[in-house]
């Protein structure tokens, strides 16, 4: 991975949860698993990009940790990939409240999901 000013500002700026994060959406979106067959296949960008109304650049910032990712793109992102939330946040050792804080907030999420359906 080529190693940009602004993946350098991130790292530099304390913002390494990101770039973590962006890593993990990464490793997710190769790694998806049909339901059927149980095979693994890619997403595509495009096809992430499209779940959470974006562009696949965007999602290309956000797997090189160059833009932060919002909660409810990362709640998106998670139900199409079929990926539960701790999935992107289990690796942060020692900062279990911020795990929580997200899985309470994407099981909040999803239920204001449901009431507007």
């Amino acid at each position: 991975m080529k190693i940009t000013k602004e993946y350098k500002r991130n790292l530099q700026d304390d913002n390494w949860f990101y770039v973590e994060l962006g890593k993990k959406l990464k490793q997710a979106r190769l790694s998806k698993v049909h339901k059927f067959s149980k095979n693994t296949y890619a997403v595509t960008q495009t096809a992430v990009a499209n779940c959470i109304g974006s562009t696949f650049q965007q999602v290309q910032k956000y797997e090189k940790g160059i833009n932060r990712i919002p909660l409810i793109n990362l709640v998106k992102i998670s139900k199409f990939l079929d990926k539960p939330l701790s999935y992107f946040l289990d690796d942060f050792h020692g900062q279990p409240e911020i795990a929580n804080q997200f899985n309470n907030a994407f099981k909040d999420a999803i239920d204001k999901l449901e009431e507007n359906r």
